[in-house]
């Protein structure tokens, strides 16, 4: 059978395990059919894989690199696959449908007493989550798979791989749109919430208990001489065990396109494999021993570093390429992955749900395919253009599954050429220590510290790397891109037939010129769904939300952050300048210090406030704000709970305050707490409301509460009510909060809490700006992922950005200055021309002139 005809039945097994995956409930899914039925289709594979086999003599169907495959035989061959699989997978779906905990979690009881068996390491922030197989409940005997998550305290006495523990639980359902739908996937049926802390009654078998012996000896010695963070890196890259490294860091490799590094795959097989069939060589044996040795020790890996599914799908092509060998035959590697993808789904169809095992084929296939193409065309010395194209054929080949993500770092081509051979380098040294860490540990933590350097070398890269652009599924759709390389492409093909013909990077630039310049006055882009933006504006808050309404989009500004410099420079950017609702939470000046300005500089339909004029002295911020909507002419709309008005397709809701005056005079309490319901979900913005205001919504509308998306109250203090965010059970919450704040915000048991209810946390203090869009209660995330860092000095207004554009720019001396002539009709004047004025540069003000242009080009007209 050829190379293409292997990877034509490895993608129909592939269709056919993604249909089966549990928690789908369409009719046309087997996980929605009962047993039976998927017993019968998988009959109904078995005997279209007969058919093929009787097309044929069955040396041919078994050859793995010879002949090629017959058209009918082939297509047989590919439906047997992919209904075998689908089958495999619906199958087991309906069976854990049926089990003794989906049954127990569908019906409401109190805790029980479970003993299970630790299949994977604990993971994530705070405690962490884990998965279990549950051995007995309540005293009956079960073999079903089902996952907890444990809270800081709780995690202390965590199980690791192979132990078994006991603790008193409550059986939950399972939640397949979160967390819960990757733990399905990793065939947990149900979840487990502890009671109490787990107790170990069990170690494990002396074959895991050699790994965890070998781990726990290695991490030892890498922390002797290395700090927390390098030694944590350290072990990722030798044995695969995150659990040292900080959550920080691993976002950053994330960020900048390196989290490949820290996960176990076929680098780290390759090594093992090297190492042991040279030391089998060393030792006199033969061909065929040395690979069974290899055999051996390849297993032994695979539950060292926990059978993560990139190190599944390298050991099973390791394993191929070992048989093949002691049969006396060669296999091509791209042959060898096309086989072993199809065995391993036929073994677990989940794995086809994984996302871990999606990017580790998408990048083998990458190397193994477009690198060699790549790296013969690339320009530049040899040794640099062939590790340019193996990262640039991994990226490729996994670009399909990112880009539905957060997309690819721009400067992941770079940050890789620069990371990986110091990664190699490293985990080279980091083996050897690991070896003699299993008779001194002293001597390992020496040489583990000898890895010091390119560890060092990797953390800068990552940290100098992440914070650069990222290359999302919306930037290669875009018209401008499509355009250019269209253009270029035409260039380059007519330049071979017409040698004068302009050279394609100038046909480049200048069809980029041609198409941006306009796009300074062009309206801000349309939203297709409910879309909400919490702005980075440090230890303040400002949520732009934007809802399709049929015609355009409407536009809601939730605070205006401290400071509306800030606040309006994210608005420009978005070319926004016009907004049909400013919304006021309560008088705080981190939450209304921007107002004044945003109602200044941009035209704003109303202006919502809570039920209660401000008393407080500090409100003064508030003051100035009705006094710029009375010169702006814009309504005051004073809203209390159970108020309701539209935005676009939205409804929003006013929950809090009551008019009352019931919740006091506090401004936290006071805030103006807003639900916006939309086609695509739901949106809860709850400004600063402490206990007070969140027990009685806890009370009064517990049934308005859930949400998609939370804006986390107080910037994540500690003053948010305990069963608040459990009561609103949100995908993603966000907390707008200043770096290094002296507020202690977040507090870190609202982080627990969070967690808790399985949900992904954005800060701004570390992500910066974030982007979320709903569609169809799903939330899809765009984090800026660093903080926007304020700019020197003070604002130069220009003009008035976003809304006062510069129609017809005058720049004249009047007492000294330098004056700006806006559409509002109303000079404004700037400092900094002031004193570029005064200190008689001619150069210096033909600068700013020429800035001031370029904003209010920006900006566009209204």
């Amino acid at each position: 059978m050829t190379t293409s005809a292997a990877w034509v039945i490895a993608a129909a097994a592939w269709v056919g395990a993604l249909l089966g995956l549990p928690g789908q409930q369409a009719a046309w899914s087997p996980a929605s059919w009962p047993p039976g039925a998927a017993m019968a289709l998988g009959a109904v594979g078995v005997v279209l894989a007969l058919a093929a086999v009787a097309l044929g003599d069955r040396s041919d169907c078994a050859d793995l690199a010879g002949r090629p495959a017959r058209p009918a035989r082939l297509v047989l061959l590919a439906l047997a696959s992919a209904i075998a699989v689908a089958a495999a997978a619906g199958g087991r779906a309906a069976i854990a449908d049926t089990g003794v905990l989906a049954r127990m979690a569908s019906e409401p009881m109190g805790t029980v007493t479970v003993t299970a068996t630790a299949v994977t390491e604990l993971d994530g922030p705070g405690g962490g989550w884990q998965i279990l197989r549950v051995e007995r409940v309540a005293g009956r005997r079960v073999r079903e798979r089902a996952w907890w998550r444990l809270d800081a305290r709780q995690a202390e006495n965590a199980p690791v791989v192979g132990q078994r523990v006991r603790a008193e639980v409550r059986v939950a359902a399972l939640d397949h749109h979160r967390l819960g739908a990757h733990a399905a996937r990793l065939h947990a049926v149900a979840r487990l919430r502890p009671v109490q802390a787990p107790r170990i009654v069990g170690q494990p078998g002396w074959l895991l208990g050699s790994t965890q012996h070998v781990r726990q000896r290695f991490a030892t010695a890498a922390r002797r001489h290395l700090d927390d963070a390098r030694a944590g890196v350290l072990t990722a890259l030798v044995t695969g065990d995150r659990r040292g490294e900080p959550d920080e860091l691993h976002q950053t490799f994330v960020d900048a396109g390196l989290a490949h590094l820290v996960v176990v795959s076929g680098k780290h097989v390759a090594l093992v494999l090297g190492g042991v069939l040279a030391l089998a060589g060393l030792a006199g044996l033969g061909p065929r021993s040395r690979r069974g040795v290899a055999l051996g020790a390849l297993a032994w890996f695979v539950l060292l570093t926990r059978w993560q599914p990139s190190v599944l799908r390298a050991a099973a092509m390791g394993a191929l390429v070992l048989a093949a060998g002691m049969a006396g035959r060669g296999v091509d590697a791209r042959h060898a992955l096309a086989v072993a993808v199809t065995v391993l789904l036929l073994a677990d169809p989940f794995l086809a749900g994984q996302l871990g095992f999606g990017l580790s084929v998408g990048a083998t296939a990458g190397v193994l395919v477009l690198a060699p193409w790549l790296g013969e065309r690339l320009p530049g010395p040899r040794w640099l253009a062939l590790p340019a194209g193996i990262t640039l054929g991994a990226q490729l080949g996994a670009a399909p599954l990112l880009l539905t993500l957060d997309g690819i770092s721009a400067g992941s081509l770079p940050a890789n050429l620069v990371a990986v051979p110091a990664a190699a380098a490293a985990q080279a040294i980091g083996i050897v220590a690991a070896v003699i860490a299993q008779g001194s540990i002293a001597a390992a933590g020496v040489v583990a510290a000898l890895a010091g350097p390119p560890l060092s070398l990797i953390v800068v890269t990552a940290e100098t790397f992440a914070a650069g652009p990222r290359v999302t599924a919306d930037a290669l759709a875009s018209p401008v891109l499509l355009l250019t390389l269209a253009l270029v492409a035409a260039a380059t093909l007519a330049r071979r037939r017409w040698p004068r013909t302009p050279h394609p990077v100038g046909v480049a630039v200048a069809a980029l010129a041609g198409v941006l310049a306009p796009l300074p006055s062009l309206p801000p882009a349309d939203v297709e769904h409910l879309t909400v933006t919490i702005l980075d504006v440090g230890q303040g808050l400002a949520v732009l939300l934007e809802v399709p309404d049929g015609q355009g989009t409407a536009r809601m500004l939730y605070d205006a952050g401290p400071d509306g410099a800030a606040t309006l420079d994210h608005l420009a950017d978005r070319r926004i300048q016009h907004l049909d609702v400013l919304a006021l939470s309560h008088a705080h000046d981190d939450h209304s210090g921007g107002m004044p300005a945003v109602l200044d500089e941009l035209d704003v339909d109303r202006l919502v406030v809570g039920p209660h004029e401000p008393r407080d002295q500090r409100a003064e911020s508030v003051h100035r704000t009705y006094r710029a909507a009375a010169a702006a002419d814009v309504a005051i709309d004073r809203v209390r709970a159970g108020r309701r008005f539209t935005l676009g397709e939205a409804r929003v809701r006013v929950l809090s305050p009551p008019g009352d005056g019931s919740l006091g005079r506090e401004p936290n309490s006071r805030s103006v707490v807003l639900r916006v319901a939309s086609p695509d979900g739901r949106v809860l913005l709850a400004g600063d409301a402490e206990h007070a205001a969140q027990r009685r919504l806890l009370r009064r509308a517990p049934g308005r509460l859930p949400a998609a998306v939370l804006q986390v109250a107080h910037h994540g203090g500690a003053t948010n009510a305990a069963r608040f965010h459990g009561a609103v059970d949100p995908a993603v919450g966000v907390i707008s909060v200043g770096a290094g704040n002296p507020f202690g915000h977040p507090d870190p048991r609202v982080i627990q809490r969070l967690g808790d209810a399985d949900t992904r946390v954005y800060r701004t203090d570390r992500h910066g700006t974030v982007t979320l869009t709903l569609v169809d209660g799903r939330v899809r995330a765009q984090p800026q992922r660093r903080p926007r860092r304020g700019r020197r000095g003070r604002r130069v207004r220009r003009g008035g950005p976003a809304h006062a554009s510069l129609v017809a720019m005058s720049i004249t001396m009047r007492s000294g200055s330098l004056s700006t002539w806006t559409r509002k009709g109303r000079w404004l004047s700037s400092p900094t021309a002031h004193c570029m004025w005064a200190s008689k540069s001619p150069s210096a003000t033909t600068s700013w002139m020429v800035g001031a242009l370029g904003a209010s080009r920006r900006s566009g007209p209204s």
